[in-house]
């Protein structure tokens, strides 16, 4: 399905939105959001309703559903101060206010409608009067046969003036034509332009930034009890399925990961033959109830590690300390990739900031995008 606004065009099938005859980068989820508004653009949504729709009610901050709404706004060239296309009705929620129409409702459909309409009308104008007009030769000859001279000019006569007739039948048509053709451009989203533009552009890259995509190797066990294999097994298994669950992130299942325990690895032929930029490593050690993940971050294209760190936690409380890999994680490689306003949420979780300090962060991440750009 295709949707026109403004001068602005999004195709749901082909993930692509563009801007006049430009493709905009931007991130699936700001095209997910932009959908969900668009689709619901007859009712306020609230910020629940985003929640539901965009991050499966995963528990997501202000800050985060702000930093996507902006995105979305200046996808299309709108604005928080503004708010033309997408307005923000306080206590209540958000509406796509601008006046959008979809692929069976474009005005460019219609006009073109019109134009073969008034076109197929003159001619069958056209096909009468040339009906009308007898062939020439016969005309010349009946007429010199019975009437002589001046009964063939006067059929000449006719002839001419059927002629001049069909003449003005094709200068209306092409007047109509005319017509249609100075409205017709004046359309943004009429369907001819529009497949000119799509010829014209280079092939666009659906996604804007590259692909968060990684593995998670089976992580090893430093401790002295066999045993533990299977505790370090299990920190694997769900850190997986921790980063499965982030956003545009591309994960490699458990048990493919697994088919390469204790096994040596050439790791920028392992990222070629997966399709995959980064690998989780890691290694695990258990005394007690106490537990220790040293965790690091590979770059499979250059086979180095860009960074590592080390977690302390407990046994009995495994879910935190999860969490705040998987965070610290995706914040790295979100920061790694400039993809900045992905970065914020787990950036901010892995901190634990809130309120004035997380505002303060999301300044921070700005500079720093600014920095390396």
């Amino acid at each position: 399905m295709r949707y026109f606004f403004e001068d602005c065009a999004l195709d749901t099938d082909r993930r692509e939105l563009r801007r006049g005859p430009d493709v905009v980068l931007t991130t699936p989820q700001v095209l997910d959001l932009l959908e969900y508004l668009i689709r619901s653009r007859n009712r306020v949504v609230s910020k629940d309703d985003l929640v539901n729709a965009i991050w499966n009610g995963r528990i997501v901050s202000d800050a985060a559903l702000t930093t996507r709404l902006n995105a979305v706004r200046r996808a299309i060239g709108d604005s928080g101060e503004q708010q033309r296309l997408i307005k923000t009705f306080p206590r209540k929620g958000f509406r796509l206010v601008g006046a959008v129409h979809d692929e069976d409702q474009c005005p460019g459909t219609a006009m073109v409608s019109d134009a073969l309409a008034g076109l197929s009308k003159h001619a069958r104008s056209a096909e009468k009067t040339a009906a009308s007009v007898p062939d020439a030769p016969v005309i010349a000859i009946g007429k010199r046969r019975s009437d002589g001279w001046l009964d063939y000019l006067k059929s000449r006569v006719k002839l001419v003036g059927g002629v001049l007739a069909s003449v003005a039948t094709i200068g209306a048509i092409a007047g109509v034509l005319t017509d249609h053709l100075n409205v017709w451009t004046t359309v943004r989203t009429d369907v001819v332009r529009e497949a000119q533009k799509i010829q014209e552009q280079p092939t666009a890259k659906p996604e804007s930034t590259p692909r968060l995509s990684l593995v998670v190797l089976p992580f090893a066990n430093l401790s002295k009890d066999p045993e533990h294999d299977y505790f370090a097994d299990v920190i694997t298994t769900n850190l997986t399925a921790d980063l499965m669950r982030a956003p545009a992130t591309f994960v490699i299942g458990r048990d493919a990961a697994f088919t390469y325990k204790n096994k040596s690895i050439d790791l920028k032929q392992f990222g070629r033959d997966l399709g995959i930029r980064w690998a989780v490593q890691g290694a695990v050690r258990r005394n007690g109830d106490q537990v220790r993940v040293n965790i690091w971050l590979t770059d499979l294209q250059t086979a180095r590690d860009i960074w590592s760190d080390r977690f302390d936690g407990d046994r009995t409380n495994l879910d935190v300390l999860q969490n705040n890999i998987t965070a610290r994680l995706l914040c790295v490689a979100h920061l790694h990739l400039r993809q900045y306003e992905e970065a914020i949420e787990p950036c901010g979780r892995a901190l634990n900031m809130i309120g004035s300090d997380l505002q303060t962060y999301v300044s921070l991440i700005s500079a720093y995008g600014s920095a390396y750009k």
